[in-house]
C-alpha cells in the first residue's frame, strides 16, 4: 500500500516535509536505529535550515503503521509538529491505529508516548539490551478525544 503525500507546511519559524526517500532515514537511523523499509515516510522539523526533529512511518497494513520519533535537543515537539505528525497516520491516511516500540532505558521516549495517549499492549523482559521493550498502541479516536474534543467520524 502506497501511502498518500502530505503538502508541505510552513510557518515563519519552521517547517515540515514529507519524503518517501532515504534523506530522512539516514538523519533518524542512528538514533532509533531503524531498519529501511521500502514503505518508509517521514515528516521533519526544520529550524534555520537543519532539522531538528523527525517522526517516520513504516510497517503500513491498511488499517495501522508503526511510527517513530526522535530529535535533537530540547524543544524540538511542539504542539504543532505533534498535531502534524499524528494528522498524517490519521487523517491523511484514514488509519484506524499507529503503533510504537520503545526500550525500556527509553524513559523519556515512554513518557512522551504516555502523555501522548499510546497505551501500553505488552511488555517483553530480555527482548532488547537495555532491558525490555514496551509495545505500545495510538486508536484514531482516542488521539482524536485528546486532541480535538471529540470522536472521530
Amino acid at each position: 500500500m502506497a501511502p498518500s503525500t502530505l503538502s508541505l507546511v510552513a510557518t515563519a519559524s519552521d517547517f515540515f516535509v514529507d519524503t518517501p526517500n532515504r534523506y530522512l532515514y539516514e538523519w533518524i537511523k542512528p538514533r532509533i536505529n531503524l531498519i529501511w523499509s521500502d514503505d518508509f515516510r517521514a515528516l521533519a522539523r526544520v529550524k534555520n535550515g537543519k532539522i531538528v526533529g523527525c517522526v517516520c512511518y513504516e510497517g503500513f497494513t491498511g488499517t495501522s503503521c508503526r511510527i517513530h520519533m526522535a530529535g535533537d535537543g530540547p524543544g524540538w515537539m511542539n504542539r504543532k509538529f505533534i498535531r502534524l505528525a499524528f494528522r498524517y497516520p490519521f487523517e491523511v491516511l484514514g488509519l484506524s491505529m499507529v503503533f510504537g516500540v520503545v526500550p525500556s532505558g527509553n524513559t523519556v521516549a515512554l513518557s512522551i508516548d504516555k502523555r501522548l495517549g499510546f497505551k501500553e499492549l505488552l511488555y517483553v523482559e530480555g527482548a532488547h539490551p537495555d532491558g525490555g521493550l514496551h509495545f505500545l498502541q495510538l486508536k484514531q479516536d482516542d488521539w482524536a478525544r485528546s486532541i480535538y474534543g471529540r470522536q472521530s467520524t
